[in-house]
């Protein structure tokens, strides 16, 4: 049965005030083998107990993300996958969901050509002594290398580096709508946290497309075309927030998006909805996924 209210009919059971946070993470900080240091453990782990959420306060904690990895037979997960892993299990501990691969957020599975060679650009930019630097020593010298190779791609501006970019920020829309269109079959106040495992270079191109920020005088804008806007690129288990929500009518709101980091803007921002359905419906042209 079904209540009438302003014309809207509202399930009952499913689709009503819920709420779905996906938390896009960049994995951990990784050695020259591509692998997650202990370092970047701990840091996940400190970042998960320092961001105020809590097992009691969601009906379901799910990690999914990229699998990407050196060598795949030796490793269990990949450190994106990983590093959501380790969020979800510092929040969740034992009541957290079965852990998921999600190919969507791994760089593996674009279709467009890369434009540049990310891995020997960060190398080339981490010094030669990188192993036995200190650990204080290793985040810095690997942000100057996240930064500097973060800067060219976004600094590309042919047709195949254009097409590479929007591809990836397609891929992230996919799954922002994937999980729209799942809040509308949930329990009614159902509340889900996800942590969703990613790659630098890639989780920049939704918000560079798609984000926008309002200022103080109720302007805005789409995108930005320098990534100092939004407080730089992202370090190693850095997220960005992108809350989903239902209405008392089974009707979406708007997509806000929020930074854990208080050095980032803390103004009101948004995804443009319009933007979002254009980038995935152009991810799954190029996926064949209609």
């Amino acid at each position: 049965m079904k209540e009438i209210f302003d014309g809207l009919e509202r399930p009952e059971k499913y689709g009503c005030n819920i709420e779905i946070l996906i938390k896009f993470l960049r994995h951990g900080e990784r050695g020259k083998d591509l692998r997650l240091l202990d370092l970047g453990r701990e840091i996940t782990k400190r970042k998960a107990s320092e961001s105020g959420l809590k097992q009691i306060d969601f009906d379901a904690v799910k990690a999914i993300g990229s699998n990407a990895a050196p060598i795949k037979e030796d490793v269990r997960m990949g450190r994106a996958l990983e590093t959501a892993d380790i969020y979800a299990t510092e929040i969740a501990g034992d009541e957290k969901f079965k852990t998921r691969v999600n190919d969507i957020l791994n760089y593996e599975t674009l279709i467009s050509p890369r434009p540049y060679n990310h891995t020997e650009i960060y190398n080339k930019n981490l010094p030669d002594n990188f192993d036995e630097l200190s650990d204080a020593e290793k985040m810095t010298a690997a942000k100057k290398a996240q930064m500097a190779t973060v800067n060219y791609l976004i600094a590309l501006s042919t047709p195949d580096a254009l097409q590479y970019k929007k591809e990836i920020a397609g891929s992230f829309a996919f799954v922002v709508q994937h999980y729209q269109e799942m809040a509308k079959k949930l329990n009614s106040g159902s509340k889900v946290l996800l942590p969703a495992g990613t790659h630098g270079g890639t989780m920049e191109f939704l918000l560079q497309q798609a984000l926008i920020i309002k200022d103080d005088q109720n302007g805005e804008k789409i995108g930005f075309s320098d990534i100092k806007e939004i407080g730089g690129e992202f370090d190693p288990s850095d997220s960005y927030n992108v809350d989903i929500k239902t209405d008392d009518y089974g009707q979406l709101k708007d997509l806000k998006v929020s930074f854990d980091n208080q050095n980032r803007p803390q103004a009101e921002m948004f995804l443009n909805k319009d933007k979002v359905k254009e980038l995935a419906e152009f991810y799954q042209l190029l996926h064949g996924l209609w």
